[in-house]
């Protein structure tokens, strides 16, 4: 199936946090069972420049791509045993982003005052949600380390190697809504390379993501990675159901 969209994006910080699997059941569609690594549910904030997107497997040239930060909040589950990412908000600066997400895909985006600034290989990166629920996060990260790929089975794999999305199957997109749509999802698939990832050295001093959807603000210290880049090809999305058997197989 040919993508609808090509995306790139630099200086990816993940930065993941466990909380408690019941806590995050509650804000995912019934459909949905919560993913755990070593007995805790993981939430993700993924701070990054989306550098474009271009229709189909089109990538724009680098003379059009402007760049726009964006932060992501996610969670990781399975439907029939096939792994994948449950996205509770995307934060933008770019109007036009957040509108085609929000009414082509469903995705929950809302728009955000944003600002990315870069000093060397040091990247400062701050978010304040306008409207409501408000939400503000500001961290400051850089690479460390050699670059390396995820292992099959590692904590590396089972947050960020993920090659499918779920969303909502309902016109109301707000956070939690998908239980209020007898639990019933849609499916989406990502082409793209393993990602190529490095250590960081990051400090996070805001990350009111969580309570803006209903969420513990988390406790413990996250576990931080950093990317240099990427360039995904996101194939159309579809009804699921409780039997998946037409998913493709996990890469990892």
């Amino acid at each position: 199936m040919p993508p609808v969209l090509t995306v790139t994006g630099r200086d990816v910080l993940f930065a993941h946090w466990p909380l408690d699997a019941g806590v995050v059941e509650s804000r995912v569609p019934d459909t949905l069972d919560v993913e755990t690594f070593d007995g805790s549910a993981w939430v993700s904030v993924l701070a990054l420049e989306n550098r474009g997107f271009g229709p189909g497997p089109i990538r724009l040239p680098p003379w059009l791509e402007r760049g726009v930060p964006q932060l992501n909040l996610r969670t990781y589950v399975t439907l029939d045993g096939q792994r994948g990412v449950y996205f509770l908000a995307l934060d933008t600066d770019a109007r036009l982003p957040a509108t085609v997400g929000r009414r082509a895909f469903g995705i929950p985006f809302h728009h955000a005052r944003m600002r990315l600034t870069r000093r060397g290989d040091e990247v400062t990166f701050r978010s304040r949600r306008r409207g409501s629920p408000t939400a503000a996060f500001r961290a400051r990260y850089r690479p460390s380390g050699e670059p390396y790929r995820a292992e099959p089975g590692s904590f590396e794999a089972f947050c960020i190697e993920q090659f499918r999305y779920f969303l909502p199957a309902t016109e109301d997109r707000r956070v939690g809504a998908g239980r209020r749509a007898n639990g019933r999802v849609r499916v989406g698939e990502l082409d793209r390379e393993p990602w190529t990832l490095r250590p960081a050295d990051a400090t996070i001093r805001e990350h009111g993501l969580f309570e803006a959807a209903d969420l513990p603000a988390p406790t413990a210290d996250p576990v931080v990675h950093y990317s240099p880049g990427f360039e995904m090809r996101v194939e159309p999305l579809r009804a699921a159901s409780t039997t998946e058997s037409g998913l493709r197989p996990d890469a990892n």
